[in-house]
């Protein structure tokens, strides 16, 4: 089973809406000269209810997790990372590089901590300004600020895997045959008011060799990224092994308010996923999950 998200992890995500605080001295800071957006995508931070569906579509909680990211542009370029928390806590945490062996996501700065329960999340990680610095050979981003504020969880996703246009038990995947990941609608999904970017849903699996073998992209990195609207997801045929059980989420993120800061979207997120172990059909390969490169 998979405990982070793509996305956003934001799994999405694991798998993120950086949000300014309505305080002057939270406001966006001017943008410097040099090119640090040719290093750094976006940026923010997150909150995440994690649920684990088994077989039967029964869902189990997890407990929330926690994450601040900087996505790093192909070729760039990131050094000296680290994110400040907000009252009461006041401290400064560093985050640490994580190379992405995956084609489908690239590489990011990341910190995360989990919680047993949402209050103990919220008072190790309060629900308000976090404020971000990091080096760049194009320049260096001091105290930006991403804001939790106006946010909440959406209702968790519930997977549906479709084959040949009917619905398929999660242990009878026929790698063959495209496969339908689906999910009841996102509800709570909205347009982003600033045009920036609207709601987000992502789609990822793993399997025993690499994370993120699928996965539905990040936004700013792939054109065909899932918005709130989608209501479906295809892995083509082929993609899958046979005979192999894999790990997946599916992952609904709200982004309460957007931003542009030093020339780069930042935002926090509050999203939900569902972590699910699946399996295909057929007769297995001994050697797929011991491939080394």
């Amino acid at each position: 089973m998979k405990n982070l998200p793509g996305l956003l992890t934001f799994g999405c995500i694991a798998l993120l809406s950086i949000a300014c605080s309505s305080d002057e001295d939270v406001a966006p800071t001017p943008n410097p000269v040099g090119g640090v957006s040719d290093h750094v995508t976006f940026y923010g931070v997150g909150k995440v209810a994690r649920y684990q569906q088994h077989m039967d579509s029964s869902l189990e909680y997890l407990g929330p997790l926690f994450f601040a990211e900087i996505f790093i542009a192909a070729g760039g370029e990131v050094s000296d990372a680290s994110v400040r928390f907000p009252p009461p806590v006041n401290e400064r945490e560093a985050l640490q590089y994580r190379y992405s062996a995956s084609d489908e996501i690239g590489d990011v700065m990341y910190l995360s901590g989990s919680a047993e329960s949402d209050e103990e999340l919220e008072r190790r990680y309060p629900s308000a300004a976090y404020e971000f610095s990091f080096s760049t050979p194009g320049g260096a981003v001091t105290d930006s600020v991403v804001s939790f504020e106006g946010g909440a969880f959406p209702t968790q996703p519930v997977i549906i895997f479709e084959q040949q246009d009917s619905r398929i038990p999660f242990e009878q995947v026929d790698s063959t045959q495209d496969l339908v990941i689906t999910w009841p609608p996102f509800a709570e999904g909205r347009a982003d008011v600033n045009g920036i970017l609207d709601d987000l849903i992502f789609v990822a699996i793993d399997s025993c060799v690499v994370e993120d073998i699928v996965h539905s992209g990040r936004p700013f990195e792939k054109e065909d990224f899932l918005t709130f609207r989608a209501a479906r997801y295809v892995v083509p045929a082929g993609t899958l092994e046979p005979g192999q059980t894999y790990s997946m989420y599916v992952e609904h993120a709200l982004l309460p308010n957007t931003q542009q800061d030093y020339g780069m979207p930042a935002f926090a997120t509050f999203a939900a996923s569902t972590y699910m172990d699946f399996k295909t059909v057929g007769e297995t390969d001994a050697a797929y999950c011991t491939e080394t490169d």
